[in-house]
């Protein structure tokens, strides 16, 4: 835990400099676990950056430390997991109203695999790596969505976007059915320890690189990525047409990935998934 007392002081300091939009106290004082060599690591956001000396002399000062053990950095200049951690875990010293998903509009995609990788990683901490149970769960997924998928690819494309219902539908699959795809390489890229990830595609890449899925696989899924983030994020730009012609191929896409992943645990790692 943060020393109260620090805070309250810094807290005091950055009302007097109103040019500081926000504040987080992070790394080793943030949590109580400073050291004599620590220095004291501050992310602001500034409207006036002019301000950054003077204001970290202030801080030296009436902490009466050095003022080489004063740390302060810009938010927006930092590496985007680095900021997502600062101001979940962070200690918000000052926040004048705002809105910080504007810090991070750029970087939704980051965030969300930011929290799929720290899920998957304390899975596999627990000595648990590729989980049959898990991935027999994501493969009948991936197979419901592409019944759904075939009924709906049946009823014609003009019908579907006649009925809002059945587009929504349309809609809900294709995104659905695209972050099963995903999940399945994750488990299996996560439990094999491939790599960290940072963006979905990372995932794809990894699992290619270690012959999990062919690169037509891997290729026609990256595709897909950008599709899954207008549907969750931008669903008024959606592009029917478009999206129907990747329906009809995602078909076979997502066969082939449960055909290749199954035949890869079964081949190469001796896991019996079916």
């Amino acid at each position: 835990m943060a020393d109260y007392e620090l805070v309250q002081k810094l807290k005091n300091i950055f009302d007097g400099y109103p040019q500081v939009l926000a504040a987080y106290l992070y790394g080793s004082y943030s949590t109580g676990k400073q050291s004599p060599i620590s220095d004291i690591d501050i992310a602001v956001v500034l409207k006036d950056r002019s301000i950054l000396l003077d204001l970290s002399a202030d801080i030296a000062q009436k902490l009466n430390i050095s003022e080489e053990k004063v740390s302060i950095t810009e938010l927006k200049f930092l590496n985007p997991i680095l900021r997502l951690k600062i101001v979940r875990d962070g200690v918000e010293i000052v926040n004048k109203g705002l809105n910080l998903d504007l810090i991070f509009s750029n970087d939704g995609e980051i965030v969300e695999v930011y929290e799929l990788e720290e899920v998957t990683c304390k899975s596999w901490l627990k000595g648990n790596p590729v989980d049959v149970r898990i991935v027999r769960e994501i493969i009948v997924g991936i197979n419901e969505d592409l019944d759904d998928l075939e009924e709906l690819l049946k009823y014609g494309y003009s019908r579907v976007m006649e009925n809002k219902h059945l587009r929504k539908s349309l809609e809900r699959t294709v995104q659905t059915l695209t972050e099963s795809m995903i999940d399945l390489l994750r488990h299996i890229v996560a439990g094999l320890n491939l790599g960290v990830a940072t963006y979905y595609k990372d995932y794809v890449n990894y699992a290619e690189k270690a012959k999990i899925i062919s690169s037509n696989v891997a290729n026609e899924i990256r595709k897909l990525i950008p599709v899954r983030h207008i549907l969750v994020h931008k669903y008024r730009t959606v592009n029917y047409e478009e999206v129907w012609k990747i329906a009809e191929k995602l078909r076979l896409i997502a066969k082939k990935l449960v055909d290749e992943t199954t035949t890869y645990l079964k081949e190469k790692l001796k896991i019996g998934i079916i």
